[in-house]
């Protein structure tokens, strides 16, 4: 990204884009600076690839004329704290209407592989076609940065020998013949895009690196490394320098990202251990964490599982962190040796993989919960849509122990579960493997699957967040009402209309700008970074509403996909009382039906007068 006026502060017409694009089936690239038109093109992320996308409509995800888009936000790769996210955008393999049409989604992650995308001059590259056999894409400086060719060479190396192995093993590897290079990867799962509809793509980062663990950033969710597969795309190597930028002026809102409230709960404490783990001791004590297909038992079962009980021992648990970030909110869990000290490697602990890979499926020791997150990362799978697709099989065979699926998939069952992964990842579990909305129509409950869209809802008890079929990528990354039950405890419809059309929309700021969620930044200082690192010229109002905005293309390009109103709809029994839940009980099917109709008027008139609905 340049800006013609880099000293002072500059309108976003004043930028311009550097955008690579890629027919894989030819290997054809094409370069070109694009003069930025408003703040969508200059801020990235998914404000620019939404508006690409706008026009752009897709029955298959996987065909090769499916564009997916890998971009940055503006501040991916400064000095603003967290500053690391890369975006892939496109059409979901897993996210459908009722009437069977992909979705409009992205995800995303940081590591050091935007960083290093950023220092290569690219801003963009919009892939399409599918390489004639699995492909290596190495990117590295050009000998011709003023050339027609641009700033970056590509090369396509067959990645032939990449097949078949877990996603560390493979970065590990690359890593070994490309050592200042950063990687984005698929795993098994994604080259068995067919049958898995939520495999991941792994960034690399520097702690995965220097120690030789399984310590990637996924961009997980809406099985955007499928896609990938699709185009034969196993593996990119960014391998060039980091940027040459300044971290000058940086220093308050470096510290507020460090030190504020925004990103307390993700830091460790004196008397506070962070992480998002935190949350399951939360949850647990409201009675409202996910057991048994989100069926909480009030009762003390999933203790064990919390952090203060894993850090009782036999584990160590560090907090560790992304490049140049000092929140440190990786929880990395190893096993405690004779000497109190950190032995082997574990897994990294997040609220959503501990929960729904060990108690939403009835089990309940740590070591056992780590080793199917390990599994699930290794294996390249989203660990949220693979827990609750899991969930839902094992409450399918319990109501029907005389027809079971999945071989007779049950709660609590650990071994028959990492088989299931194994199998699901090698394409030999299909009907677990296509998600759990294709999974609960094929066997004719929908009933208790947890999903809206087709995207599996994260670790947050549906009965207490109404906001879920409105969020575009996932429902805690991407509409910020799954806490609120919990915190404010209302239960008003007024209150929840105001939620979901208004705040809860501002939860995408970060996918614009590049920073990471857990930076959890107000708009005056993401607005103040900005204008700081990169001299755009945005204050806070204009940057919450290109979010708004921004929001409104997502739901637009839903809607222009054959999106009903139906399709935005909860299962069946989240809109009943959870049993040994004690948090308020409102979201039933009468509310719920006014709330549906109260929102999608006030999204269908905002994108009306917005010019991005008929």
């Amino acid at each position: 990204m340049t800006t013609e006026a880099p000293a002072a502060l500059s309108p976003p017409t004043s930028f311009s884009i550097s955008r690579y694009v890629i027919d894989l089936t030819t290997s054809s690239i094409t370069w070109e600076s694009v003069p930025c038109e408003d703040y969508e093109d200059a801020l990235g992320g998914i404000a620019r690839a939404f508006k690409l996308l706008g026009s752009v409509r897709v029955d298959d995800p996987y065909a090769p004329s499916s564009p997916l888009i890998m971009n940055l936000g503006l501040l991916t790769g400064t000095r603003v704290m967290t500053g690391l996210r890369t975006f892939f955008t496109g059409y979901s393999p897993l996210k459908m209407s009722l009437s069977g049409k992909p979705g409009p989604m992205w995800s995303t992650g940081s590591g050091h592989f935007g960083v290093k995308v950023r220092g290569l001059g690219i801003d963009e590259v919009v892939f399409t076609g599918r390489a004639p056999e699995p492909t290596l894409l190495r990117i590295t400086p050009s000998n011709d940065p003023g050339g027609s060719g641009g700033p970056a060479e590509f090369e396509f190396l067959s990645a032939a020998d990449l097949a078949g192995r877990e996603v560390n093993d493979r970065i590990q590897d690359l890593h070994g013949r490309y050592p200042d290079a950063h990687f984005a990867v698929i795993g098994p799962a994604g080259e068995h895009y067919e049958d898995v509809r939520y495999a991941a793509i792994a960034l690399s980062t520097d702690n995965q690196l220097k120690s030789g663990d399984a310590k990637p950033r996924f961009a997980g969710r809406g099985g955007f490394g499928g896609v990938l597969g699709s185009k034969n795309l196993f593996a990119i190597a960014a391998d060039g320098p980091n940027p040459k930028v300044s971290g000058r002026g940086l220093k308050d809102v470096n510290k507020e990202i460090n030190l504020g409230e925004g990103s307390a709960r993700y830091r460790d404490l004196p008397e506070d251990r962070g992480g998002t783990w935190r949350t399951m001791k939360m949850m647990q004590e409201a009675n409202s964490l996910p057991e048994f297909n989100f069926a909480p038992t009030g009762t003390e079962a999933s203790v064990p599982l919390l952090r203060p009980s894993v850090e009782a021992g036999p584990f160590v648990v560090h907090a560790e962190g992304c490049y140049l970030c000092g929140i440190k909110c990786h929880k990395n869990v190893y096993d405690e040796t004779s000497e109190g000290e950190a032995g082997r490697y574990r897994a990294k602990v997040d609220f959503e993989p501990i929960t729904l890979l060990s108690s939403n499926l009835g089990i309940f020791d740590p070591g056992d919960g780590l080793d199917l997150i390990a599994l699930s990362d290794e294996m390249g799978m989203d660990s949220i849509s693979l827990g609750v697709t899991l969930g839902y099989a094992m409450e399918y065979n319990r109501r029907h122990p005389e027809s079971p699926i999945a071989g007779g998939l049950s709660y609590g069952d650990v071994a028959a579960a990492a088989d299931a992964i194994e199998a699901i990842a090698s394409g030999e579990l299909i009907e677990l493997g296509q998600g759990s909305m294709r999974l609960a129509l094929a066997m004719g409950e929908t009933g208790y699957a947890m999903h809206s869209k087709g995207i599996e809802y994260p670790a947050y008890q549906p009965q207490t967040n109404p906001g879920y079929p409105w969020a575009l990528a996932g429902g805690h990354m991407s509409m910020r009402t799954f806490f609120l039950l919990v915190i404010e405890r209302e239960t008003g419809l007024d209150y929840w209309v105001d939620a979901i059309t208004n705040r809860g929309l501002l939860y995408l700021m970060d996918d614009i700008t590049g920073l990471c969620k857990f930076s959890n930044l107000a708009a005056e200082h993401e607005a103040e970074a900005l204008r700081i690192a990169t001299a755009l010229d945005i204050d806070a109002d204009g940057l919450e509403a290109l979010t708004h905005r921004t929001f409104l293309r997502g739901y637009a390009a839903e809607r222009a996909q054959g999106f009903s109103a139906e399709d935005y709809s909860m299962p069946a029994e989240s809109h009943e009382p959870a049993p040994g839940m004690t948090l308020p009980y409102f979201n039933t099917p009468e509310f719920f039906d006014e709330l549906r109709r109260q929102v999608n008027a006030v999204f269908d008139e905002r994108a009306t007068e917005a010019g991005l609905m008929a």
